[in-house]
Formats: C-alpha cells, structure tokens, sequence
C-alpha cells in the first residue's frame, strides 16, 4: 500500500510538472515584442491558474480576493485553491455549506470564458429563482467591480441569464426546464447544487460537450444519502482529501466528525438545555488528541490516485478555520434530522438504517413453497402493481383472510418497437389466470398501455399519481385518494415507499423461495432510500433510489390496492372475485 509521504511526494512532482508547463505555455502567447520574460510568465500563470487571475482582478463585497491570511480565519481558505486551479475535464465537488464553493465555481467559469477566445458554458441551477438571485448578487456586482470587467461585458447582451465577455458567452439555466441542454453547444457545463437537480441532468449536454475541444464538466453539491447524486459520482473519482498534519506528533489525516472533534471538558454540554459552553470541544488530532492547526495549509492527495476519469474532492465545515468545533456541536443539537446535519455541515451522505432493507430480512420473510401462477382458494384477494418503462415491472400479491399478504409472483418485459404494446398485452395475459381484485399501475409513464389495459380489465384497473407531500398537516398524507370516476388514485409517495420498506423489514410479506427474481427485488428495494429535505423552513421526508427501484415500486402500487381492498388492514373484503371482460 502507497504510504502517505508517498502521496504528497507524488503531488508536489505533479505541482513542479505543472508550473514548468506553464512558463513553457508562455511562448506561445501572443504577447508584445517588447514583453519582458517577467511579463511572459505573470500571463502564462494568470492563463493557467484561475486563483491568481482572481488574486489580481476578482473582488467579493468589494474586497480582493485571498485563499490565506495568517491572521483573518474568515479569509483563509488554502482549500478552495486547489480545487479552483485545478483543469481536470470532469470535476466533481462534494462538500458542506457555507465554504464557498458556488464562488469557486462562478470563479472558475469566468476566469475561462474571458480567457480562452469563443467559448461558452452552461451555469445550471436547481431553480429559477436560485439562478435569478445568484446572477444578480453574485455575478452582477463582480462585473461592475473595476475597469477590468467593465471593458469585457458586452452591454449589449447582459441579461439574468446571458452574458457575452469579450467573445465568450456565460448561460445561466434552471435544471428543470423541459428543453434543457436542447441543441447546447458548449464548452463548459458546471451544475450548481447536483443533488437537487433532476437525475442525470448532465445526460442533456454530453453531445454539446462532446464536440468541444474542451468538454468541461463541474459539479458540486451537498450531498445526500449514500450512492445518491454527488456521492454516487464521488465513488467513481480518485476522491481527493485535504490532508492536516498535527504539528505536535506529525500524523497526517483528512478530518472527520467522529476522529477530530475532542470534547476537552467533561462537563462543558448540558443535554437538558442542549446547551454547550464556549472551548467544550475542539478539532483535534486524531492521534494525539492535541489541537489542529487549521491556520495553516495542509496537501490535497488522492485516495484512489489510480483513477484518472474523474477528480473528485471532499471539503466540509472540519477544514474551515472560522467555524469552531463548539459550532459545529451546537449545530448537531439545532438540527432535528441528523442527515441534514451530516449533509449541510460535514458533507457527508446518511442515511438511517433503521428501514433499509437488508439479505437477511427478505431471507426471513420466505414462507411459500413456490412461486404461484394463478389464483388459488388460499386467497381472499388479489392484486397487482406495475411499474412501466423500456422494460416494465409486475408484482402480483395474495391477501389471505386473515390479513396476511404474499408476495405470489414478480414478472418483467422488455418493450420491443416492433410490437406495439408489447408489455401490456403480455401482463394482461398473465393477469387473467389471477382474476385480480385490483390492479394499480403507474400513470406517468403508461398512459396509453394504462388505456388498452383499462378496455381488458374495466372493473379493476386504476392508474396511480404520485405526490411528495412538504406538510406534516396535509388532508391527503396517510390516505391514499381514490377517484373512481377517474379510474385513478393519488399516492403520497413517500408514504407509499415506506409501506413497503416496513412491510418487508417487518416480514408483514410472505415470499416464495430466493431465485433471480427474489434477488433483483432485493436489490431494487436495497436501492429504495426515505432521505430528509429542507424547503422554506421546512423539513420533510421524500422517498429516493440510487439504482433501479423498479419492482419495489411496482410492489408499492400492489400494496396501494391491497389497502383499499382491506381498508388499510381494518377490514378484509372477502366479497367474490369481479368478473372479466
């Protein structure tokens, strides 16, 4: 194993590399004859280092720009220079809040942009209004900080969401907009909070990207739980730290909530007030146990230096001088979900593990001798739940009378363009031999498989819309909302998911023995994650996947027309099975 002097041997060889590559570069600038050498190489470095382009003309609040100061924690930020000069072509940033990161990347782009000739990037935010306000107070008042700038806007284009700087262009988009990256030829795509944007939002610029000499993608992120978003991309990089070394016993170390922060007095927190005196905890050597210097400048290494696809750095409020470990334990008692601490304060991922789904439970959970292919005298009803897509997902399940459901069988098909509804025709087939009491379907991404199915089974078909409810208080939270007019039903989501995860940690399922099919829903529901979020003060809980969910959701759908049928298990409809077009 490469030891950790190894590493940073490796890093400051790749540093000299990189300067001697800069001051090379400087001969082929097109700069005045009458350029002294000096002159070459302020402008070569300038070209290639973003941190000292913005040393030299970035203002923030109208003050220059630092990455250290020996005095001021509030400006001493060795971190950010690094990730800021690094030219990577896929960058990825995993990080806390309130480091500065959307700065960095601002920084990034525009030192780009106004240094390379015709060019254009894409800035993406997670919403309209979060782009709106950034353009204005962020990037507007660095454009009308000095001459400099002044001379490189084109008033003529100078809008919210576009820019041109000399011959460049800078877009500014929400990642919810339907035609996003529709027809993009760009040079640089940086997303702006990935976690928060629609999955795979990258996806819509690759061609845009792909033609450009430069192809630049940046995104950073809090994240949010483990193998989701930011942290999934992480996984795949090389996984850059910063790395302290104690100046008392020369240990070096990336810091972490559970190694760094040391409460040095025993009686310093009072749990009955959430209540911690000033100097309680400090960021520590893990080691030694002595205190940090995070006044002064550590190394970046790469923990997986090996990987060369895609760089990926992990920073958090552990690395920034200004905020004390007392802070950050005060912070642990103000937030009443422990992901959102993890996520906005560490930079971490989390996720309870309280109704993840784990081999053993759906082991546990085997109490059929096979897997049954029709409707037998053992149930009282029956149902179904299907999730549509290029490939589509079914879950049949039992009810007995007393209550107890089985899981009877899992099916799947591959759409094929040859055969137009291919997968209905083949569920419905299946579904006759069960006489179902309820089928319920996905409706976003089935609407005409969900009408040809509805002429085959009118009595028991229904298409489900989900939700995410934000409030607590919501009418519609716990009882899912049958139309039957409609022939649809509205379903919290979250909820809906929920249901599942416990049924199946519960063994509230019964399940026929483990073959491939019992291990891919182990693996969909293993990918099924309640992850908390934060809107207008708000927190709530939404369901999400990091990988296919797919028969999980189609046992969610099962399990939404199994609780009509049994009221919510209060009551069992034990009435005779509809009759079949």
């Amino acid at each position: 194993m490469i030891s950790m002097d190894d590493l940073l041997s490796q890093d400051k060889l790749s540093e000299q590399q990189d300067m001697e590559q800069a001051i090379q570069d400087a001969m082929n600038f097109e700069i005045s004859p009458s350029a002294s050498k000096l002159d070459i190489i302020e402008q070569a470095f300038m070209y290639k280092y973003a941190s000292i382009w913005a040393l030299m003309y970035k203002k923030i609040k109208n003050a220059k720009t630092t990455f250290v100061s020996k005095t001021n924690p509030f400006k001493h930020r060795p971190w950010q220079q690094g990730i800021l000069d690094d030219t990577h072509p896929n960058k990825v940033v995993e990080k806390s809040r309130q480091l500065g990161m959307s700065e960095v990347g601002m920084t990034e782009i525009l030192h780009f942009l106004i240094t390379r000739n015709n060019t254009k990037a894409m800035y993406i935010f997670p919403r309209n209004q979060q782009m709106t306000d950034f353009s204005k107070s962020r990037i507007k008042p660095v454009l009308q900080s000095s001459e400099y700038f002044q001379s490189i806007v084109d008033p003529m284009v100078d809008s919210v969401s576009t820019k041109k700087l000399n011959d460049s262009w800078l877009f500014m988009r929400s990642g919810w907009g339907e035609a996003l990256g529709e027809g993009a030829d760009i040079d640089v795509l940086a997303i702006d909070e990935y976690d928060r944007m629609k999955d795979g939002v990258e996806l819509a610029f690759q061609e845009g990207l792909s033609a450009s000499k430069y192809g630049l993608m940046r995104r950073w992120s809090t994240p949010t739980v483990p193998g989701r978003g930011i942290n999934g991309v992480i996984a795949k990089s090389d996984q850059m730290r910063y790395i302290w070394k104690c100046s008392h016993c020369g240990t070096y170390q990336f810091l972490t909530f559970d190694d760094n922060i040391i409460q040095v007095n025993p009686d310093g927190v009072d749990m009955a007030t959430q209540e911690i005196k000033d100097g309680t905890f400090i960021v520590g050597c893990k080691k030694c146990k002595r205190p940090l210097n995070r006044m002064g400048t550590g190394e970046w290494v790469a923990q997986y230096p090996s990987i060369k696809e895609i760089r990926g750095y992990h920073i958090s409020q552990l690395d920034a001088a200004w905020i004390s470990a007392d802070a950050i334990m005060r912070r642990r008692f103000s937030y009443s979900s422990k992901q959102l601490f993890y996520n906005y304060v560490i930079g971490e991922p989390f996720a309870s593990e309280g109704i993840r789904i784990t081999d053993a439970d759906i082991k546990a959970a085997i109490r059929l001798p096979r897997e049954e292919v029709s409707r037998t005298s053992a149930y009282v009803g029956i149902t179904a739940g299907i999730d549509w897509g290029d490939t589509s997902y079914m879950a049949v399940l039992g009810v007995k009378a007393n209550g107890s459901v089985d899981l009877l069988n899992l099916f799947s098909v591959m759409d094929d363009s040859k055969t137009p509804l291919k997968s209905v025709t083949f569920f419905c087939a299946v579904l006759r031999a069960y006489t179902p009491n309820l089928i319920v379907a996905d409706a976003g991404y089935g609407a005409d498989r969900n009408t040809y199915a509805y002429t085959q089974f009118p009595s028991s078909w229904f298409a489900c819309r989900w939700f995410t409810a934000k409030d607590a208080n919501s009418h519609t939270r716990f009882i899912d909302q049958w139309n039957e007019n409609a022939r649809e039903v509205t379903v919290d989501k979250t909820l809906a998911i929920q249901r599942v995860l416990h049924s199946f940690k519960g063994r509230l399922i019964g399940l026929f023995p483990w073959n491939e099919k019992i291990a891919m829903l182990t693996q969909h529901l293993k990918n099924t994650i309640i992850m908390d979020e934060e809107a207008d003060g708000l927190i709530y809980q939404r369901a999400t996947r990091v990988g296919p969910d797919h028969f999980a959701c189609a046992v969610a759908y099962g399990l939404i027309a199994v609780n009509k049928l049994t009221n919510y298990n209060i009551k069992i409809n034990t009435g005779v099975p509809v009759e079949f077009i």
